[in-house]
């Protein structure tokens, strides 16, 4: 994984958990990217009467931090794959 697509991926699980995103990426992302990425973050977060639940297994519910750490620990790879396969589009 390339370091964009890492940045990315990191973004996406930020802004889908409500954590601060990284300044850098703010910088890094051009138009187009910040699009996808905003994409992707509504696909994989699910919210059900205000409770946080992962859109892609459907598990929950999570706190912030602890949605963040499980699209981090178990659904990294397929995040990168839901970017790249919405930048090819």
């Amino acid at each position: 994984m390339d370091e964009k697509l890492k940045l990315m991926v990191d973004t996406v699980i930020r802004l889908a958990s409500g954590i601060r995103v990284k300044p850098e990426a703010e910088e890094a992302l051009n138009e187009r990217e910040w699009e996808v990425v905003k994409r992707v973050a509504e696909e994989v977060r699910a919210e059900k009467r205000g409770l946080l639940y992962c859109g892609i297994c459907g598990k929950g519910s999570f706190t912030r931090r602890g949605f963040y750490l499980h699209l981090v620990r178990a659904h990294k790879e397929e995040i990168a794959n839901l970017i790249t396969k919405h930048l090819l589009r």
